[in-house]
């Protein structure tokens, strides 16, 4: 043999010994899930079940029962996260409007009355809300929906909504 060929093969094995070893370990890494995979596998319902491992899914599960299919809600969440997209393929035929977390009270109160919105959700439970959602969630027609999740949800009732400027 050759020089160049002695080194070709030597490059080759050494790329394929790393290869082999990535696999080997991806097998140790992943060998808890294995089981449970196969389960999910066999039983043939295995998006369900990834759906129903995140909270997110699980909730807006939850959104479908208590919102009714000809209603308006408003969505309050960064559309750069790429949540929204998500909750709003489950909540399809309801309507869909979305609107960044720190959006003044004056604008998500004209919104709401506007667009005749019966809910307001908002995504992040645990993350702080900017002040005019705050303010408006001190307002009379926002009633807390208490339903477990990462989120939070308000039945709006667009009539008690003071009509006019609200800045």
């Amino acid at each position: 043999m050759t020089t160049s060929k002695t080194w070709r093969h030597w490059l080759v094995r050494v790329i394929l010994g790393l290869w082999g070893l990535q696999i080997l370990w991806l097998i140790w890494h992943f060998a808890p899930e294995a089981g449970d995979l196969a389960r999910k596998l066999a039983r043939g319902n295995v998006g369900d079940a990834i759906r129903q491992e995140e909270p997110l899914y699980r909730w807006a599960g939850a959104l479908k029962t208590i919102i009714p299919r000809s209603a308006t809600y408003v969505f309050l969440d960064d559309y750069a996260a790429g949540k929204e997209i998500e909750v709003r393929y489950f909540m399809t035929p309801r309507r869909h409007l979305l609107l960044a977390p720190d959006s003044p009270a004056g604008f998500l109160f004209y919104t709401l009355h506007q667009e005749n919105a019966s809910f307001l959700l908002i995504r992040e439970r645990d993350k702080p809300l900017g002040p005019g959602v705050q303010a408006a969630l001190q307002a009379p027609p926002f009633h807390k929906v208490n339903l477990p999740g990462p989120g939070l949800v308000f039945r709006v009732d667009s009539q008690l909504l003071p009509w006019g400027f609200y800045d």
